[in-house]
């Protein structure tokens, strides 16, 4: 080849690289481009949301692909163990939007073949109401892809189409179960979406949605009507779901309906017709019904009895919430058979807990709840409990009057062996004893004001009970079996920042002798600071710092601190694990006149799991723990942690240390399986 035909073609080589990489590069400034008009749509058009009112028509259809006994532990599922393999079940429902972000939504009718119109699949409901340019899609989980602070998260590539839209794709730079696949048809010169599709999994549901936006205004951000196809797998069961959901719909029916279950009222209101399959669905139901009834009647009234006790009583609240509601009052109980109940603990080992919730409306601005809790450690032996029944007098001004009972955890004290010891000029052995052990009953009363939009004043006292574990051995040493103290107290809770800051308490608590055999004096102060600052991408940074001290401490015996102690029944990942210290042991919350603490965790759904192949699909979030200490006659306590979370569990793996020495390490193990359902 020849040097002016070898330079011709170099030539023409480096001009067509040079236009492909101006094209690429100008498709990716385009990309940009109608990211940004999606972006700048969205503020221009949030705030006609406001106060928006809107009546939702959705119906779910469900078929039972494959099950076996697995399902009839699962709740909700149980409904589906048995009989039939198709189902309906059809709502429609009034939603009011305070703003872009949250919403109330209220059921004024029901309709379906689902034994007692029961929810199943309930997480399907997180489907109903999508914001696509929130941060999060469905309360808490699933980044959008059309936040600006999600970006980061998503490659998108786009294709301009001939009637003035643009197809924009968008995929995950990872697979994550917080992120999804799919794309939008967006108006290329104003950036409002008309209707985007979503494929995503998320707490054992594979899901493919497709959402067409309202056209104008406030409704243009919102959904106009919303179809998802979802895939349910779990141990050999396998459940397809359809779910339509309609918005604006035209009909608006009175307040005074809510909850009524009427087919004949939803003929009149659905705003689309049935199927030919929804059609069948209803007439083999009718006809079931029918065939049961007159079954039913041939059977003996004892018969009839003793199988709606064992079989629609027993058996249905084993795995399923036990719930009642009246205009005035609703209860609800965790079902007994519930593997989100159990945990497991380095310290305490496996742990099952159960909740009770129950309130009664005298007014709308005057309620009364009692929610016990009650939980057993297996490692321990011990059944714990706690019982607060509350007066809300004042919602507006956080007004409210408490009265709890419980018994808390086994409180150590050093204090008694020393008595002991210097009474008898000797030093007993007393391992293996139980010597210091305190079974510790409480009593409660406090009432709660907001004086001002950034102060709350706690007033009340509270009266404990604590009883020598080994009492036997007390007698022998003349020592009493129990001790009683009687405390008033005050508390005060800063808010100067309102929701954006730190929140700050003060509490001060002085034991009186004599009042019922109160027969401990003291006198103590805490103080705590707690933040925990969202981060744009559902990530969140948990601070806690405080402080403990007994100005007095005539005659007690027992270190009993309020916000340093050990929780016998923790609420797991959501709540308790980024305050407390998890390898600390339990005796030493009750060793020191005194703490000075400080807790650190920082929280985002992609960290370093997530980098794992095949592993890190499933993470939903990741955690990092930094906790310290300071106590008397103790070297400074340190613990450092990584958390994760998913559909299944929760895990906490802790390291703490003593000064630079190390300690020891430990898990923390939460069972997540159902937590939404």
């Amino acid at each position: 080849m020849r040097y002016d035909q070898l330079f011709t073609k170099t030539l023409l080589t480096a001009i067509l690289t040079s236009m492909v990489m101006s094209v690429s590069a100008s498709n990716k400034r385009d990309s940009l481009n109608i990211l940004n008009r999606i972006y700048n749509y969205q503020q221009a058009n949030t705030a006609a949301i406001d106060s928006l009112e809107d009546q939702v028509y959705a119906k779910f259809r469900y078929h039972v692909d494959k099950r076996n006994a697995i399902l009839w532990l699962i709740p909700s599922m149980y409904v589906m163990a048995k009989d039939e393999r198709d189902y309906i079940r059809e709502s429609y429902s009034k939603v009011l939007f305070t703003n872009a972000h949250d919403y109330d939504i209220t059921n004024q009718l029901l309709s379906g073949t689902i034994r007692h119109n029961r929810k199943a699949l309930p997480t399907l409901l997180n489907y109903m109401t999508p914001n696509i340019y929130d941060i999060d899609l469905y309360n808490g989980h699933m980044l959008s892809p059309f936040n600006k602070c999600n970006r980061r998260y998503y490659r998108f590539t786009q294709k301009l189409q001939h009637d003035g839209t643009t197809r924009l794709e968008f995929r995950p730079k990872i697979y994550n179960t917080q992120l999804l696949n799919g794309y939008a048809i967006v108006d290329t010169n104003t950036g409002r979406i008309i209707r985007t599709l979503l494929n995503g999994e998320y707490d054992m549901l594979t899901f493919r949605t497709e959402i067409t936006q309202g056209e104008e205004g406030g409704r243009s951000i919102m959904p106009a009507k919303c179809t998802t196809a979802a895939t349910f797998r779990f141990m050999g069961n396998r459940i397809s779901a359809l779910f339509d959901a309609n918005y604006n719909c035209n009909k608006t029916l009175p307040d005074s309906v809510e909850r009524m279950d009427s087919r004949e009222l939803m003929d009149e209101v659905r705003p689309t017709p049935l199927t030919e399959t929804d059609k069948h669905i209803y007439e083999a139901y009718d006809q079931k019904n029918r065939q049961d009834s007159m079954v039913q009647d041939t059977l003996p009234k004892k018969q009839r009895l003793w199988k709606k006790i064992f079989w629609d009583t027993i058996g249905e609240n084993l795995v399923t919430p036990i719930k009642a509601e009246s205009e005035e009052a609703n209860f609800s109980m965790s079902p007994i058979i519930n593997p989100m109940y159990v945990s497991y603990s380095h310290a305490r080992g496996v742990r099952y807990k159960m909740r009770f919730r129950s309130q009664y409306n005298f007014s709308a601005h005057r309620y009364l709840t009692l929610n016990p809790t009650f939980g057993y450690t297996f490692k321990e032996h011990q059944f714990y409990f706690t019982a607060p029944l509350r007066m809300t007098y004042n919602p507006k001004r956080n007004g409210y009057t408490e009265v709890i009972f419980g018994n808390g955890n086994r409180i150590s004290t050093s204090t008694v062996m020393d008595v002991i010891n210097a009474a008898h000029q000797d030093t007993i052995n007393f391992d293996n004893t139980d010597m210091d052990k305190f079974k510790d009953q409480h009593f409660s009363i406090i009432n709660n004001i907001m004086v001002f939009d950034w102060l709350d004043i706690e007033t009340g006292f509270i009266y404990h009970r604590r009883s020598a574990v080994n009492k036997e051995l007390m007698k022998c040493y003349d020592m009493p079996t129990e001790y009683r103290s009687f405390a008033p107290s005050i508390g005060l809770k800063f808010s100067p920042w309102l929701n954006r800051g730190p929140v700050l308490s003060v509490d001060y608590e002085r034991g009186v002798k004599g009042v019922n055999k109160s027969d401990l004096e003291y006198e103590r102060w805490e103080f705590d600071a707690q933040w925990k600052k969202k981060i744009p991408g559902l990530r969140l940074l948990n601070m806690r710092a405080g402080a403990g001290f007994y100005t007095n401490k005539k005659d007690n015996l027992f270190v009993d601190f309020a916000n340093f102690r050990d929780e016998n029944l923790p609420e797991g990942w959501d709540d308790d694990w980024s305050g407390n210290f998890q390898l600390l042991r339990s005796r030493v919350y009750n060793q020191s006149d005194y703490y000075l603490r400080g807790n650190v965790s920082y929280e985002s759904p992609m960290l370093v799991a997530t980098w794992i192949p095949y592993l890190g699909k499933y993470i939903e979030k990741e955690r990092f723990y930094l906790s310290g200490v300071l106590l008397q006659d103790s070297r400074p306590y340190y613990e450092l942690g990584y958390g994760f979370t998913n559909r299944y569990i929760s895990v906490g793996a802790f390291a703490s240390f003593r000064n630079t020495h190390f300690d020891r390490i430990g898990v923390e193990v939460e069972f997540e399986l159902f937590r939404r359902w």
